[in-house]
């Protein structure tokens, strides 16, 4: 199934009032969601570039999600559903173009010039 459809179909389904108060991967349900979301939407519009932390956190999440005990199934559902959205973004997001110098092997930030010889 495609990102953009899992996304609406996770839209669609809302919140569910048992997510209330249950923390995930170290953040409230409802913020997580938003959290996600975002993530999300920049890797529908090709703007999300996955760096480490970003990828580090997504599987946080993905392990946190994937042990949860929920209390009740329509949260069970609510869960697989962002566990099946974080396991996309993972898989479709662009990775981070490298910022290391072929020549030089040391970090260059992005729009700074290495200088050269004196």
């Amino acid at each position: 199934m495609q990102l953009s459809q899992l996304w609406r179909e996770h839209l669609q389904a809302g919140c569910p009032p048992g997510m209330r108060g249950l923390n995930i991967a170290g953040t409230a349900a409802r913020e997580l969601d938003a959290e996600i979301t975002a993530c999300v939407s920049a890797c529908v519009s090709h703007s999300l570039k996955m760096d480490a932390r970003i990828e580090r956190r997504l599987h946080d999440i993905s392990h946190a999600l994937e042990h949860l005990e929920p209390p009740s199934a329509e949260v069970a559902a609510y869960c697989s559903r962002l566990n099946m959205l974080v396991s996309a973004v993972l898989v479709n997001a662009d990775p981070m173009e490298p910022t290391v110098s072929e020549t030089a092997g040391t970090a260059v930030r992005p729009g700074v010039r290495r200088r050269t010889g004196f």
